[in-house]
């Protein structure tokens, strides 16, 4: 009850301010679809900018985040669902547990708005759990924008020793010449991770006794452990249009495209109380206390020739990178990487020029090799393509696919720490093959099916220790979703997952997972205020999941636990009165009632019964 009414206090405030400001600054709110465009940091000089108008939906209001399965927003999680796309080649520590929890390079925009937008978010539970989310953007004239994107979030969590600390902004900008001969993009990324590390509850499992505890009274196995990882990522991207007229309709546009880059990453482990927790068998460096550190440094050059049509863009160009890794000793890593793009378009007209709907093609591929350097004979080649039957209707098909041989990461051959040290352990290249066809119908329906084959596949044995497995996996992944509201209020909606993987002694899925949402959704008052009311369960099906390794942040085998097909049931209430969203919501309902094994890693268990209320406001001036 405490945590509930500092949650509400913390809530009358944002919607106290959200109001102030509202009636002091707000003047007026644009339906204009155009008045925002965006476009991704990735491929930025030969994608187009597309309409980005704020999504007025509300059907998922209350998922505002993904769920973690270690118990607590801000902590490291797994991955226990299968998903398409890698990352591009070159140097890397690790597989990061906590992407979910900061920006990444592939979540930076670049926009263009017809005015100043913003938007605020305010959303707080129990166990004092507080998010803020900032998005700002604005073109101070019409070739020049800057856009600010701000999460911080912070949460005790229900066990002792959860709590979690983020902070994170992206900062991106965008310019060009009035002739659009020259221009640039550039952002400003940071990132700053910081969480108690407790190594689960000591029993690792809950009874029937223990369940309706106090849940920060159960002892956990590691009393005095703290991670802070931190990342600052600066980019700049500048641009010369060779050409002095431009022509998009008639001829190539020749473009040169220079990137460079520099990114600082930090990841510290301290441990005050080893001695006496006795979770780590080994100690190499101090038997007292644990103060482990690893520092990246890595600057990268990019030159690229381009050259664009309407619906056609080739690039061509070199990257050379360059990576400092100091942990209790300097390693240089050097990396010269080659790399393609090629997209084109193709625009189908109907034969009724009533009808002013267009079917359209469009392909991507893209190619990257290294040449020279610590990962010499990597490569990456994917193609991406989607066939567009109804625009207006969001219907199409899609085919992606790639193929790569990439370095093992560098956690799996060379680590020192207090308590892991190996080296040299001259791991095989990991090769893998991907494929994901699925399609879209009408924003009600949509499907797809993922297959991937893995070849000397790394991971972390029942020790916590490094391995490879050197024969073919493969991996099967089926999704749907279905959505649609009868009589007009009574709404369903139903997401089902099945995975399965040739081998689970080494890969841990949930073969069976679903989420099933019932719902009554209208629009009252005069269409003034938007409405949805309703419950969501949420499955997964039992399996040996992984544990986790605070010292080295890495998930492993294990073969003890398994977990349960605990139903996640929460009840909520979304709603909007333009510019203002709002939800009220109910997690895990069920607590007390349907078991006791809710957990997706041994002793990290899923939250008890917790409130959350969430509120967010869109300016236009």
């Amino acid at each position: 009850m405490q945590a509930l009414n500092h949650s509400s206090k913390t809530l009358l405030l944002c919607a106290f301010c959200c109001v102030y400001f509202y009636t002091s600054a707000q003047n007026f709110y644009s339906t204009n679809p155009e008045y925002l465009s965006s476009k991704p940091e990735k491929d930025n000089l030969i994608s187009d900018f597309k309409l980005s108008y704020p999504d007025t939906s509300i059907n998922n209001l209350h998922n505002f985040f993904s769920r973690n399965f270690l118990g607590n927003i801000g902590l490291p999680s797994p991955d226990y669902t299968l998903n398409y796309g890698t990352n591009n080649l070159g140097f890397n520590l690790y597989a990061n547990p906590y992407k979910t929890n900061s920006f990444n390079e592939e979540d930076i925009e670049y926009f263009t708005t017809k005015g100043p937008y913003a938007n605020l978010t305010g959303i707080t539970g129990s166990k004092k759990l507080q998010i803020f989310n900032l998005l700002f953007t604005n073109n101070f004239k019409e070739n020049l924008n800057v856009t600010l994107k701000f999460s911080r979030y912070t949460s005790q969590g229900f066990y002792l020793k959860q709590q979690s600390y983020t902070n994170n902004f992206y900062l991106s900008g965008n310019y060009f010449s009035k002739n659009r001969r020259f221009g640039y993009y550039a952002f400003i990324l940071n990132n700053a991770n910081k969480n108690k590390e407790n190594g689960g509850i000591e029993s690792d499992s809950l009874n029937q006794k223990t369940l309706l505890e106090n849940k920060e009274l159960l002892p956990v196995k590691i009393t005095d452990a703290i991670r802070d990882n931190r990342e600052l990522k600066l980019m700049i991207n500048p641009y010369l249009r060779l050409n002095k007229k431009q022509d998009s309709t008639q001829c190539l546009n020749h473009f040169i495209q220079l990137k460079s880059s520099f990114s600082k990453k930090s990841f510290k482990y301290s441990d005050e109380n080893i001695e006496t927790d006795k979770f780590y068998s080994l100690m190499y460096l101090d038997t007292l206390r644990t103060n482990d550190s690893t520092n990246i440094y890595t600057v990268t050059n990019n030159i690229n020739y381009t050259a664009t049509k309407s619906n056609f863009c080739f690039s061509i160009g070199y990257k050379n990178e360059l990576n400092a890794v100091w942990q209790k000793a300097d390693s240089l890593f050097t990396n010269h990487i080659a790399n393609t793009d090629l997209f084109w378009k193709i625009k189908f007209k109907n034969a009724d020029s009533i009808i002013k709907n267009e079917k359209e093609f469009t392909s991507y591929l893209n190619a990257q090799y290294i040449f020279s350097g610590a990962n010499n004979g990597n490569y990456k080649v994917e193609s991406r393509n989607t066939v567009v039957f109804n625009k207006q209707k969001n219907t199409y098909v899609f085919f992606n696919a790639l193929a790569e041989e990439r370095s093992a990461d560098y956690i799996y051959n060379y680590w020192v720490s207090n308590h892991f040290t190996w080296f040299n352990n001259g791991y095989k290249p990991q090769q893998q093959i991907q494929a994901k066809l699925g399609f879209h119908l009408n924003n009600n329906f949509t499907a797809d099916i993922f297959i991937q084959n893995i070849t000397n596949y790394l991971f972390f044995n029942n020790v916590a220790l490094p391995e490879q497995y050197s024969k073919a996996l493969t991996n099967f992944g089926f999704n749907l979703k279905f959505t649609h509201v009868f009589f007009k209020h009574i709404g369903i909606s139903l997401n089902y997952i099945f995975q399965n993987t040739s081998n689970p002694t080494y890969i841990r899925l949930p073969q069976n997972q679903g989420i099933a949402k019932l719902f009554y959704t209208g629009n009252l008052f005069k269409n003034n205020l938007q409405l949805q009311l309703g419950s969501q369960l949420q499955m997964y099906q039992s399996f040996y999941s992984y544990n986790y390794m605070p010292s080295t942040q890495a998930f492993y085998l294990q073969e003890n636990f398994k977990t349960s097909p605990y139903p996640f049931l929460d009840v909520y209430l979304n709603a909007r009165i333009k510019p203002v969203t709002f939800f009220i919501k109910a997690e895990n309902v069920l607590f007390g009632f349907a078991g006791t094994n809710y957990a997706f890693a041994p002793g990290y268990y899923q939250t008890d019964r917790a409130f959350r209320l969430g509120i967010s406001w869109s300016f236009f001036d």
